[in-house]
């Protein structure tokens, strides 16, 4: 179950003097703003709550807490990410509560001693950050060496969906958490191999037959995508996802390739807004995951900007970027 605990926030806001704040949530706590919100006032603060979308870490909505003339930000559901930022902001990252980690673990250890691994990488994401010590303990008492490393703006252990640079160097990495984005994106970013952990649904597997399928269907998309004479290149207008350097070294290189290329930049990225564009494909420059999450949502196809270098290259290195 994932919670949500207001009171190391509510300290951090009264010891910036915080008055009026604008509060961030993720879409799937949408159904709590009224109570966050009721939470906040009753602690003292104005609250001004922004329904958009929210994508994670990089998505900080500073530009609207100025207009709105809010003094703080209150970022619900990750934690410090972005750097240089020129405005007070508190983080409250989301937490699960975990029921049957003890079994987990002990199902994780009896596959790992079955497979011969005596030693591992560990990796998760934010929601499980507060077990790591806990699971190092445990995995230590069954003879299990455990690994975890400091990435580039991010906590010992911690991955995100554009930023591997936590993953340690040895063969074998533990992912723990739900899902199939993160473990997919440990191994090709890194080439590792890697075994899915999952809390929720106490599963312990290798990540074999969804690599292999999300290569598959990953060469479909870019090749459909090689296909087109022009391109609409995509560069979001969030804060911490803004990269037009990149859009227009993508437009070059398209340009010097016969291609016709275009830059477009849009704050909230969906298929309604880009339908106007004669285009034949998209390339985005934004959140790696709007490509390899959301693609069956656009009628034409869309892939990231680091998978432009396979239209001319061939697929056996195909990598995700370490660091976005």
């Amino acid at each position: 179950m994932l919670q949500v605990n207001l009171d190391k926030a509510i300290a951090e806001l009264s010891k910036l003097n915080a008055h009026k704040v604008l509060l961030q949530i993720p879409e799937g706590l949408k159904t709590r703003a009224e109570e966050l919100a009721s939470e906040l006032e009753n602690a003292g603060f104005s609250v001004i709550t922004i329904m958009d979308p929210c994508f994670g870490a990089c998505d900080i909505k500073v530009s609207e807490a100025k207009q709105l003339d809010c003094d703080t930000l209150l970022h619900i559901g990750h934690n410090s990410f972005l750097a240089e930022i020129d405005f007070p902001i508190v983080y409250a990252p989301l937490e699960y509560k975990l029921n049957k980690l003890d079994e987990l673990i002990e199902k994780l250890a009896n596959y790992l001693k079955a497979s011969k691994i005596e030693e591992i990488g560990f990796v998760t994401t934010v929601q499980y950050i507060n077990y790591i010590k806990k699971i190092d303990l445990m995995l230590k008492e069954k003879g299990i060496k455990i690994k975890l490393k400091e990435g580039q703006r991010t906590v010992r252990g911690q991955i995100l969906g554009c930023n591997y640079s936590s993953v340690p160097d040895t063969a074998n990495i533990v992912y723990f958490g739900d899902g199939l984005f993160h473990p997919l994106g440990v191994h090709f970013a890194t080439g590792k191999n890697v075994i899915m952990c999952n809390p929720l649904t106490l599963e312990v597997k290798e990540l074999r037959e969804e690599k292999e399928d999300f290569l598959r269907k990953r060469i479909l998309l870019i090749e459909k995508a090689k296909e087109s004479d022009s391109f609409g290149i995509i560069v979001s207008s969030k804060f911490g996802q803004s990269r037009l350097d990149l859009a227009e070294k993508i437009k070059k290189d398209l340009e010097e390739h016969g291609k016709k290329a275009r830059i477009y930049t849009m704050e909230f990225i969906s298929e309604d807004k880009l339908l106007g564009l004669n285009v034949g494909a998209y390339i985005s420059t934004a959140c790696p995951r709007l490509s390899i999450d959301d693609y069956k949502s656009y009628k034409k196809p869309i892939i990231n900007a680091f998978e432009v270098k396979y239209f001319w290259e061939g697929y056996e290195n195909y990598k995700l970027d370490e660091y976005y």
